[in-house]
Parts: C-alpha cells; sequence; structure tokens
C-alpha cells in the first residue's frame, strides 16, 4: 500500500476543501455484527500506517457532487439537491446487502459489499438528482464498485501482509440493512503523525437526510 491521497476534479484534494457528498452510512449500533467486524479489522490493521474510520465515518460513497467546492454551494441550491434527492429516491426501498470479505488495497483496507445490484441502482437515481440540479459538469467522480472503506494509508507497507491478517477474522461476512442516504458537506485535511508523516482524516457536517420508505409487511 502507499500513502492515500484524496482526488477531486481528478486532481489531489486541496487541503481543507469541502465537497458534498451522498453516502450510505450503516448504523454500527443496529448492527452488532458489523461493529464486531470493524473492530476486528481495526484490531488487524493497528501495526499497518492505516488511519481508521471510526466515531461514525464508516461509510459507502454513492456520489459526489464535483462542479465546485461545498463552500460554493449555497443553501438553496442545497435544499433544491436534498429536495431532487427526495423524488428521485422517493420509490426506492431499504437495502439489504452483505459486508465483507475485508480487503487490504493500495489506499488502506475496505470491506466489500454485495450485491452490486441494489447500490448501481441508487448511485443511478442519485445522479440522476445531481444532473438535474448542477448539470452533468458535477458528475466527474468514478468511486469503482461499492465498498465500505476501513482506513486510509498514511505510508507505505505491505499490502499482503495486511491481507494475510484480516484473512484471518471470521466471520467475515455480516448482513447490513441501508435506511437511507445521507446528503453531507466532507471535509478531508492533512494531519501531521507522530513520526513526522502526514495524514489525510474524513469529517463531514450532515446537509439532509433522505429516508427510504419501510415495505415490511406489518401484519
Amino acid at each position: 500500500m502507499e500513502k492515500f491521497v484524496p482526488k477531486f476534479q481528478g486532481a489531489p484534494w486541496p487541503d481543507g476543501a469541502r465537497v458534498l457528498h451522498v453516502y450510505a452510512v450503516p448504523d454500527q449500533a443496529a448492527h452488532p455484527p458489523l461493529a464486531r467486524l470493524v473492530a476486528e479489522c481495526h484490531e488487524a490493521m493497528r501495526p499497518f500506517p492505516i488511519t481508521p474510520l471510526v466515531d461514525g465515518t464508516l461509510h459507502c460513497t454513492v456520489e459526489m457532487v464535483a462542479d465546485t467546492t461545498a463552500d460554493k454551494i449555497t443553501t438553496d441550491e442545497r435544499d433544491d439537491l436534498l429536495t431532487a434527492l427526495h423524488e428521485h429516491l422517493a420509490t426506492a426501498g431499504p437495502l439489504e446487502v452483505v459486508v465483507g470479505s475485508p480487503i487490504a488495497n493500495r489506499a488502506g483496507a475496505f470491506l466489500d459489499v454485495s450485491p452490486d445490484d441494489g447500490l448501481v441502482d441508487l448511485r443511478e437515481r442519485v445522479r440522476d438528482a445531481i444532473r438535474e440540479v448542477r448539470g452533468p459538469g458535477a458528475l466527474l467522480h468514478n468511486g469503482g464498485r461499492p465498498h465500505i472503506s476501513l482506513g486510509y494509508a498514511w505510508a507505505e507497507a505491505s499490502s499482503d501482509a495486511l491481507q494475510t491478517a484480516l484473512r484471518r477474522i471470521s466471520p467475515s461476512h455480516v448482513p447490513v440493512r441501508f435506511t437511507g442516504l445521507h446528503l453531507l458537506d466532507v471535509l478531508f485535511e492533512e494531519r501531521p503523525r507522530p513520526q513526522g508523516e502526514t495524514a489525510w482524516e474524513l469529517s463531514w457536517e450532515t446537509v439532509g437526510t433522505v429516508a427510504f420508505p419501510d415495505r415490511r409487511s406489518t401484519a
């Protein structure tokens, strides 16, 4: 693995910039098996130069609003985007997925998410909402296959060694239910490490939430 550097508009992220994102955020309190799996992954990651995603920052990126930074998007424009998200997601239901296995990669570590179908459908709905409000130029992000990031590397290390440690975790798969999506004002900052290196760290502020209607039978 190598040091993770977030990207915005195809270039390294400007330190301290904020950008609007739509995330699926798993509720670990409602999913104790997920919380246990994440804790075991973080323990396996501990000897490696990785900043774990903790304190509620575990997430699956659905889409980025990539035409400009968040400070240039007004309150009214945020409200318009949130309204469009509500409209385009009105017929989406809660999404059941399987999270795992944990995987080491160039940027650190993540949890695979499958099947893809539901999250791909959500991504297309979100993209339609963003395109409607901000135009096609806001869709410059390619996040690849759905995944939940576990932590970001701040120096070089052996991905093979980390994968060996993660492979020992069992059970390595847990069910997760996403009950909505979150429009977030996401901040990446490059912060100093005790060893003299720097690490990119993630935080966010909530702009709004789109809850899915629960279509489970109450009979």
